[in-house]
């Protein structure tokens, strides 16, 4: 994986390198995770052949804080979470209860995003919320675990957030905070296996959107035989 150092972000990374469970690699430049882009962020952004941007957020929050990309046609806004969600910390008490309850009402939404990160068009597709932390590391660890990256994999990229993002303030969001581990990302994956059988039964997309992800993310030598 690699940093990102664009203007106004603090979590960017380029997902390039995770290895497969077969041997391949995800293939640098296809997937980056972020925090939401700031305006003088914008020119590295689409320097970085960035051709789809898929904001995580709600309706809501980019009324309130519009992306510097709306109107671009790279730009989409899929939201993940259901309108009344508009507060994690109200819907359950830990960051593994939380990421099991966006999942459980969540997979048509979420199958939206991955299905538009499958047929994205060739270059960088930017995935991102406001932190680039929960909704962000859930979709991600949806499209790697497609592509076959190893949880153990997966888990450690997502609890990299947690040095590169301050917690706030109060005492709840520093609690939730201090969960941005490897640990609570194995046991979402855990979750989603257990309850659901994996991601492409949880998402519903069928297997032709499965094949069209991994071509699109992985290095020829990372497709299953």
């Amino acid at each position: 994986m690699t940093a990102l150092s664009w203007p106004g972000c603090a979590n960017t990374r380029d997902l390039g390198g995770l290895p497969t469970a077969w041997g391949g690699r995800i293939r640098k430049g296809a997937l980056i995770r972020s925090d939401r882009p700031r305006p003088d962020g914008v020119h590295a952004l689409l320097g970085h052949d960035v051709r789809l941007v898929l904001d995580l957020r709600l309706a809501g929050e980019c009324a309130t804080d519009p992306s510097p990309l709306a109107g671009h046609p790279a730009y989409r806004n899929l939201s993940v979470l259901r309108d009344e969600d508009d507060v994690l910390e109200a819907i359950a008490d830990t960051m593994p209860a939380i990421y099991q309850a966006i999942l459980d009402r969540g997979a048509d939404r979420l199958a939206a995003v991955i299905t538009a990160i499958a047929l994205a068009p060739p270059g960088a597709v930017l995935v991102h919320c406001h932190s680039g932390r929960d909704r962000t590391g859930l979709v991600v660890a949806l499209a790697l675990t497609l592509a076959g990256v190893p949880d153990e994999e997966i888990a450690r990229d997502y609890a990299l957030t947690a040095s590169c993002l301050r917690p706030g303030t109060e005492e709840r969001a520093r609690r939730l905070a201090a969960q941005v581990t490897e640990a609570t990302m194995l046991r979402t994956l855990a979750h989603l296996r257990d309850r659901y059988g994996g991601a492409a039964p949880y998402l519903g997309v069928g297997e032709s959107v499965v094949t069209l992800l991994r071509a699109r993310l992985t290095e020829p030598s990372g497709a299953p035989a």
